[in-house]
């Protein structure tokens, strides 16, 4: 079975794949097969999601990326509450290593961001990084919201409160911490690999690196508001 044609096939038409009747690719694959499954599915990405861990920064790219305030449901589905980077120079390969500083100045925008996710393997990925990596991270489509102060990328900040409502159902009712302390930690830890492929990194792009809630599950049609501080915002998810 083609894990590429597979995957995006599940992306396309919202379906599923058995994860035991499919090989498991190393990460250099993965990565192939992100590739493949962009250009069956004829997608320009606008944006990256980044997940620092111990030995490196695993991407995807986002599948959408607008500011659209609705979405469409699927089974399956979760919300995560994260913060929108929105590059505002290019971060290209250089032999000196960019600083929290310069990177910082790099981002011209801050935004209540939501990324939807779907696995497209029935189960999950069950702890295959590899797999994971393959199916865009779970990527389903990224919303551009309002925008925040930039002291939201200060270090050592308090987080925010943050409460997500579907409906009069509450899904969240806490501080949002970002589970690498700071939205700015795997982007200046990417932005660094001399293994990064050309151009990732573009002026106008997008980059999430992480949920301040996890992920919430949507399990049916409707308004969903978010309220990150004094910043509130609602879209709709419909059927």
């Amino acid at each position: 079975m083609d894990l590429a044609i597979t995957l995006a096939e599940a992306i396309r038409n919202g379906g599923s794949v058995d994860i035991d009747a499919v090989s498991q690719p190393d990460l250099v694959e993965a990565y192939a097969i992100q590739s493949t499954i962009l250009a069956r599915l004829g997608i320009d990405p606008k944006g990256c999601k980044l997940s620092l861990r111990s030995d490196g920064v695993l991407r995807a790219p986002l599948l959408s990326v607008t500011e659209a305030a609705s979405f469409s449901h699927e089974p399956g589905l979760k919300l995560e509450v994260e913060i929108a980077l929105v590059l505002g120079r290019d971060l290209p390969h250089r032999a000196e290593p960019y600083g929290r500083p310069e990177i910082r100045d790099a981002v011209a925008g801050v935004h209540i961001g939501i990324e939807f996710v779907r696995s497209r393997y029935a189960g999950g990925p069950q702890g295959r990084t590899a797999l994971l990596v393959a199916d865009l991270m779970s990527n389903a489509g990224y919303r551009v919201g309002p925008a925040l102060e930039a002291s939201v990328l200060d270090e050592g900040r308090a987080a925010d409160d943050l409460r997500v409502t579907a409906g009069n159902q509450s899904l969240f009712d806490a501080p949002g911490v970002h589970p690498d302390g700071n939205p700015l930690a795997a982007l200046v830890a990417y932005a660094n690999e001399a293994g990064r492929p050309d151009g990732t990194l573009r002026q106008g792009m997008v980059v999430t690196t992480g949920s301040l809630c996890g992920g919430l599950g949507i399990l049916a049609p409707g308004i969903v508001t978010i309220a990150l501080g004094q910043t509130t915002w609602s879209l709709e998810v419909f059927g």
